[in-house]
């Protein structure tokens, strides 16, 4: 009644110009919309109950079920299996229904759900560019006609345009619309639902903005395309809310939830009841395939936490969420080193890299990063597959990585590393560490560095490892200089248990880290002093280790960072 009453309200504003039309009018007018709505209900119930009938015959799940949703079973599907086609009968009364709906939005454009279900069904029809006319002639409340602008642009594959539509939706919603909108609750794992539900809205922004920048699916773009599928699910449940589906279900949480987490199917099948005391056929929607699942592992939502690339499991069946990027076909790993230095108020983000899946035709490189106010920053960075580059940042880097896409495969392969937030207590800071191959014996600069560097973490016995760094805010002597004191520890991480049993039996000797201490008097300009370090780990057996670098100023706590590295003798 919300939207009618406003739609009376501009009918009486616009007659008013002429003459005040009498009650009487205002109350046809009223009946007409009420009647009108009522019709296109009925058209669009008619036509789902008639697509469950003319649905192809297709086979059953043979008792999987990945995930329990209320009285709704999931699971996946690979894409090898193939959607099942849809009947020509389908098609014809699609139409119809679409001509139907058409004739009612050309008398009531500002109906909210007329409006929006003439643009999904041209989506659920194949028609992005039909869609995309629909939601411009939609003239209801801004916000809900901005969300089918951003809706029909997802479909025809505009994500940026979607995600920048979904936006400004969102910007003019009512707060509990918005609210509603922004609830991430159905996507989280058990315990941080279980905490963020407890949240006010307010209160629940943190984790979202967390949430979202460690689900970005590419870094190398503006626009975050798992969110802006995410609310396009939620044009589709507002819709289907008060709907007839596919489904002979009603509508309830357990659908919406569904929806939400892993999509609206894009094709639909039937297939013979497996109880005997069913009536009417089992109905099966088919999602596409190949989806993944973009959100980040449960303990990586803590602020303090970090990770590389074992921090997202895209492929796990059981997940929280899936989504099929229409782009990305598969997902390949690379391996790249990262590491950021201090330029002023900025960040400069230096990337090596290394992708060997051969099915990277045409590759397209990106060094991205989400930064600590949820913006996304990329730079192309060299166009082959070993490479070498850097990306200037307004802000320091939540999470960061390198892209080596493929549009004509649809292969994405990809690296993430996401870095704690910063907590600089010590009078003296540190950069990361760099690991190249050192050329001589001349210490080199960042650039030089760089040009060296490893791309990944894997290391040789039979060559020394150079270590590169820079300290920040170091007390200058009066000749210029840092005085500061440093020093290195390599250990190893990964004795695994039943070498750390027999070294505590005495049947091996126990690791030693190696441990180096110095005192430095490191030229610096502007505070900034840099070091570069030849190590020799030859002596060393094969395996995992962790290298820790501390500088400071003689007395006081120093600073520290560190490396991982896996130590071969290839």
């Amino acid at each position: 009644m919300h939207v009618i009453s406003l739609a009376l309200t501009l009918q009486l504003q616009i007659a008013a110009l002429a003459g005040a039309p009498s009650p009487a009018t205002a109350q046809r007018a009223g009946d007409d919309s009420l009647r009108d709505l009522g019709r296109a209900h009925e058209a669009q119930a008619m036509f789902e109950h008639q697509r469950r009938n003319a649905l192809p015959w297709g086979f059953g799940s043979g008792g999987r079920c990945d995930v329990r949703i209320g009285r709704f079973c999931w699971w996946y599907e690979d894409a090898s299996v193939g959607l099942p086609a849809e009947p020509e009968e389908i098609g014809q009364r699609r139409t119809v229904l679409l001509a139907s709906l058409d004739t009612l939005a050309e008398k009531h454009p500002g109906d909210p759900w007329i409006t929006g279900i003439r643009v999904y069904y041209r989506v659920d029809n194949r028609q992005p560019a039909f869609a995309d006319s629909a939601a411009r002639a939609c003239r209801g409340e801004r916000w809900w006609c901005a969300a089918l602008v951003a809706y029909a642009a997802r479909a025809r594959g505009a994500l940026a345009d979607a995600d920048s539509g979904f936006a400004d939706a969102l910007s003019s919603m009512p707060d509990s619309v918005r609210c509603a909108w922004r609830d991430i609750a159905p996507v989280l794992p058990p315990g941080p639902r279980e905490r963020y539900e407890r949240l006010s809205c307010a209160q629940r922004e943190p984790m979202e903005s967390r949430y979202w920048s460690l689900a970005t699916p590419r870094l190398s773009l503006a626009a975050n395309e798992w969110r802006t599928e995410y609310f396009a699910r939620h044009v589709v449940t507002t819709l289907l809310g008060s709907a007839v589906t596919p489904h002979p279900l009603s509508w309830s949480n357990d659908s919406a939830e569904l929806l939400l987490r892993y999509g609206w199917p894009v094709a639909w099948s039937r297939t013979q009841p497996s109880s005997m005391a069913a009536l009417t056929p089992e109905i099966f929607g088919h999602d596409p395939s190949p989806s993944f699942h973009y959100g980040p592992r449960t303990d990586l939502l803590d602020s303090v936490a970090t990770t590389t690339d074992d921090g997202w499991d895209l492929t796990d069946v059981h997940a929280e969420s899936r989504y099929a990027h229409p782009q990305i076909r598969r997902i390949a790993g690379i391996s790249t080193q990262l590491a950021r230095f201090r330029r002023g108020d900025s960040t400069l983000l230096v990337a090596a890299w290394a992708a060997g899946d051969d099915s990277l035709l045409v590759p397209r490189v990106s060094i991205g990063a989400v930064q600590v106010d949820a913006r996304l920053r990329a730079a192309a960075g060299d166009s082959t597959l070993i490479g070498r580059g850097r990306l200037m940042l307004a802000r320091p880097p939540r999470l960061a990585g390198v892209e080596v896409s493929d549009t004509a495969t649809g292969v994405l392969a990809r690296s993430r590393t996401l870095f704690p937030d910063r907590r600089d207590s010590a009078a003296v800071t540190l950069s990361d560490m760099l690991v190249y191959r050192p050329a001589d014996e001349t210490a080199p600069q960042l650039d030089e560095a760089l040009a060296r560097a490893i791309p990944g973490d894997t290391v040789s016995v039979a060559h020394p490892v150079g270590l590169y760094w820079e300290t920040y805010g170091a007390p200058l002597t009066e000749a210029g200089h840092a005085a500061l004191e440093t020093s290195i520890d390599v250990e190893r991480i990964d004795r695994g248990f039943f070498r750390g049993a027999r070294q505590r039996l005495g049947l091996l000797d126990p690791e030693s880290p190696i441990r180096i201490r110095w005192a430095d008097a490191l030229g610096a300009t502007a505070g900034l002093a840099s070091r570069a370090l030849s190590l020799d780990l030859g002596n060393l057996p094969a395996g995992r280790y962790r290298v820790t670098l501390t500088v400071g100023l003689p007395g006081l706590p120093g600073a520290s960072t560190s490396r991982e590295v896996t130590l071969t003798d290839r």
